[in-house]
């Protein structure tokens, strides 16, 4: 079986203080978008789950598979193979570390794929709730990824919905991505970001689904700027090309922003590309 991994942007990301398990308190939109890794699955009856990323047992997809192995075996689901196995064959598209939940797009992807593979009939909120013990992005993009729309993540991101009516302008549009070269540390953005004290601001960032037109938003570039000057380049270089909406996606270092026209969008990664940036086009799924 061969699928795509969606990754993602965060149109809005708010950080709250500590939980008492360590995490921030998190509540962000995430939308999927077009561009992906593609992922070749062989299931195999060897009990063995693999991939080529070279990253062992840190490998997210090797994480998600085993816990839904584990899930399933715990809630004795009789049509589990006995020993199920996979390997996953991966062609990466998704600048590791910039952002867009690559390794999670991975994960979420293997999650769905595999339920389908194996025939364990797990709904996608059940894959979603199984993806929260590998990673806080894989969640959200397991329902981002099956129901191609964005959805709501809170908590530190076991809490997801699916925005099926949200509307706002930005709609449709080419989106361009641009990558300064720089690895943007998720804990260490974590660390030098100061959280909203209350929820008291809420109705300048909560959906409204059917409502207004969505204000983007991210708590977290303050922070990654003050680290990585170059991130505040990356956004301003987007800005004078004619991007607009321009902003981080998640701890960065990526940044995205929206133009009017596919071969607008060409032009502006050309252009981006020729000031020594990574650059990329892509759409809202």
């Amino acid at each position: 079986m061969t699928v795509e991994a969606y990754a993602k942007v965060n149109l809005t990301l708010a950080v709250y203080g500590k939980r008492p398990d360590g995490y921030h308190a998190l509540r962000s939109i995430v939308q999927p978008i077009v561009l992906a890794d593609t992922l070749e699955i062989e299931p195999t009856d060897d009990g063995l789950v693999s991939s080529d990323t070279g990253y062992g047992e840190n490998d997210l997809i090797v994480r998600a598979a085993r816990a839904l192995v584990s899930r399933s075996l715990a809630a004795g689901t009789s049509r589990l193979p006995c020993t199920p196995g996979c390997r996953v064959r991966v062609t990466k598209r998704i600048p590791a570390g910039g952002g867009l939940g690559g390794g999670s797009a991975d994960a979420a992807a293997a999650l769905n794929a595999l339920n389908a593979l194996w025939r364990l009939g797990k709904s996608p909120e059940e894959l979603a709730d199984i993806g929260a013990a590998v990673g806080s992005d894989v969640p959200a993009l397991v329902l981002a990824q099956h129901y191609r729309r964005p959805v709501l993540m809170e908590g530190r991101g076991e809490k997801v919905s699916v925005l099926r009516r949200l509307r706002f302008p930005l709609r449709g549009l080419p989106l361009v991505l641009a990558n300064p070269g720089v690895h943007s540390s998720t804990p260490e953005v974590f660390a030098h970001c100061t959280p909203r004290v209350s929820d008291a601001t809420g109705a300048a960032f909560s959906p409204r689904e059917g409502g207004d037109a969505l204000r983007l938003f991210n708590d977290l570039q303050e922070a990654a700027i003050a680290l990585h000057p170059e991130i505040d380049a990356t956004l301003e270089a987007l800005r004078s090309l004619g991007a607009r909406e321009t902003m981080m996606s998640g701890s960065g270092a990526t940044v995205f922003g929206f133009v009017e026209t596919d071969s607008e969008a060409e032009r502006l990664v050309k252009a981006l590309q020729a000031r020594g940036f990574s650059a990329w086009c892509s759409r809202m799924l």
